[in-house]
């Protein structure tokens, strides 16, 4: 979609009404389609009498007609999408799906119904737009050829929080019905606006009820994570079981529901994040899946971006009860037309931990790998201790490069103005992620200001006063910038506080490495004290045993496990965060063994003849 479309259309109006106008209008205009019979077409037209709003219908269909060249339903969706308020878009999670994974999921879950689809009950309960509804009407109509008063009538289903989005769905699917040369005066929608967390199905539509649930349930659940989420839908969220463990993201309690709100041979199609796979937040739900004896698909992107404008990473999963297994694929997007879903790589429930997450790969090689190196030693996390930075949440206001030094200051430059800093409430402080070498730490360390005690205990705002006057009228001139962290409803000690108290403490040698990187480097760090934000350090007292790990991490051994267990990101980037670094089975190696490796310039052979393991290429 051209931007210069967009642009006139943010500029236009914020009235949901009077977008959907000239939305409406611009279809029916560019595709010559005259209503007759449509009141709610009709309803939502722009004339020629109505001036202000037809000169505006006029210039955005000449935009259209030189940048698009068309407007199709592809197009409507998209632009309904974009004029959702960006506050919405992250509070309901609202995202466009593109019509190649719309039309695979309707697709391949139709395949898999064994009903008769004159009569099947297919619902997408996060709807929005009507996305999904389109494809299962234009699918239901290529099988049947029932009329779309019928299909309308008796098939489709569909619920969202946002009363603009019902509307916008009815639109959406008169307009379709009135470009195949259906115009009736009024067609009867299943649609509801509500809150699905909450709506109950069965007492609110009878049929469903006498159904037994939906024999489908299809859509793209809102992508909200738990901080945008207001306390009200924290705790609807909470109440669902899938949602009892870590900070779960709105998409978590959708399995549940849609699971729930299907009938014993219903089917379910999602594209949704394919974080709950390994997270900490998707423990409830995977135990869930297995407990209810779930077969689930699972179609993974992996660090691929579906979404435009969304760094979000998904996966397609289609569930049903009975028959309970996971089926599993890396894809690209590309492939998944060619890709046969019948005959994926399988893993029984048993096989795998629910608490920690799914080790899934594409094939035995890879699946035997994994859980040969798990199986040695002692895990990860029994053996290493993993820092996260230090979190002001105005990392910005506290920490500075010095533009200058006395013995009593250190003079921090802000604008135009420098302000003098007593150098006793200052500690040194590097960005882990910019560290490449040792010889960097020196290079890249900064100052940042540490307004606590020796044992991390906040300094009262009296002594801040007496004991560091200058620090304390620079804080001062940033107190409103700081009042806004977490939002405004942070509760803080001092309103000078950091906003998270971690990794204030560590006094200890630091390993650091990237949180996110292509290929993770280690540098190791001997300043006890020396603090760090970004990145992560492994922390010990013990200088030897960071040496041990420094050298096993650098090795093929442990990138090929990396790359195959840990979440990915766009551009092959992966994440080196402690939930993938947990189960890594770390040799225990003799005293001789541990000299053998520390000398050694190229330790994969040693390491591969320890670990009884074939790394092969990586």
């Amino acid at each position: 979609m051209k931007n210069r479309i967009f642009k006139f259309l943010r500029a236009y109006s914020t009235n949901p009404n009077e977008i959907n106008r000239l939305i409406v209008s611009s279809y029916l205009a560019i595709n010559n389609i005259v209503v007759l019979h449509n009141r709610l077409i009709q309803g939502c037209i722009i004339y020629s009498n109505q001036e202000s709003e037809y000169i505006a219908l006029e210039t955005f269909v000449e935009i259209i007609n030189q940048d698009l060249g068309k407007l199709d339903f592809e197009d409507i969706i998209e632009l309904f999408e974009f004029v959702i308020s960006p506050s919405d878009k992250v509070v309901n999670g609202a995202v466009y799906t593109p019509n190649l994974i719309r039309e695979y999921i309707v697709n391949q879950s139709i395949s898999k119904y064994d009903g008769n689809i004159n009569d099947i009950l297919a619902c997408d309960i996060s709807c929005g737009c009507g996305g999904f509804l389109l494809t299962l009407t234009k699918k239901i109509k290529e099988i049947t050829d029932k009329s779309y008063e019928e299909i309308f009538r008796d098939n489709i289903f569909g619920i969202d929080i946002a009363e603009y989005s019902i509307e916008r769905a009815k639109f959406l699917l008169s307009l379709f019905a009135l470009s195949n040369n259906e115009d009736i005066e009024n067609y009867s929608f299943n649609l509801y606006q509500g809150n699905s967390l909450i709506f109950n199905w069965r007492t609110e539509c009878e049929r469903i009820g006498d159904n037994s649930g939906f024999d489908l349930i299809v859509g793209n659940p809102p992508y909200v994570c738990s901080r945008n989420m207001d306390l009200d839908t924290l705790i609807k969220v909470k109440e669902w079981e899938v949602a009892k463990t870590g900070h779960p993201d709105l998409y978590i309690p959708f399995f549940q529901i849609g699971l729930e709100n299907l009938n014993g041979r219903g089917i379910l199609g999602y594209i949704t994040v394919n974080t709950f796979i390994k997270s900490i937040n998707g423990r409830a739900v995977r135990d869930y899946f297995s407990r209810k004896d779930i077969n689930i698909t699972i179609l993974n992107f992996g660090g691929e971006q579906i979404f435009q404008d969304r760094n979000t990473y998904t996966c397609i999963c289609f569930l049903r009860f009975g028959n309970a297994e996971i089926n599993y694929s890396r894809i690209s997007s590309g492939e998944i037309n060619n890709i046969d879903i019948n005959n994926l790589q399988k893993f029984n429930y048993n096989d795998l931990n629910h608490r920690d997450g799914w080790n899934l790969a594409n094939d035995d090689e890879t699946v035997d790998f994994i859980n040969a190196i798990e199986s040695v030693g002692i895990p990860f996390k029994a053996l290493y201790k993993t820092k996260n930075g230090i979190a002001t949440l105005k990392n910005d206001v506290f920490k500075f490069k010095i533009f200058r030094e006395d013995k009593n200051f250190f003079y921090l430059e802000d604008g135009e103005i420098v302000y003098p800093i007593e150098r006793h409430i200052c500690r040194d402080i590097v960005n882990a992620n910019k560290i490449k070498s040792e010889s960097d730490i020196n290079l890249i360390k900064e100052k940042i200001i540490f307004p606590y005690d020796k044992d991390t205990v906040i300094i009262p705002e009296k002594t801040m006063l007496k004991k560091y006057p200058k620090a304390y009228k620079y804080l001062e001139s940033k107190k409103k910038l700081l009042s806004t962290r977490d939002k405004g409803k942070g509760q803080y000690e001092e309103w000078y506080a950091y906003g998270r108290k971690q990794s204030m403490d560590i006094v200890a040698h630091k390993l650091f490495f990237p949180h996110i990187c292509e290929k993770p480097n280690f540098v190791l760090c001997n300043e006890l004290d020396l603090l760090f934000y970004n990145g992560i350090a492994i922390v010990s007292e013990n200088l030897d045993h960071l040496l041990i790990i420094k050298k096993l991490m650098e090795s093929k051994l442990f990138f090929k496990y990396i790359k195959n267990t840990t979440k990915d990101y766009a551009s092959g980037y992966i994440s080196m965060s402690r939930n993938h670094l947990k189960k890594f089975g770390v040799y225990q190696f003799t005293e001789n063994e541990k000299a053998i490796l520390l000398l050694s310039n190229d330790v994969d052979e040693f390491l591969e003849e320890l670990y009884g393991i074939s790394i092969a290429s990586v």
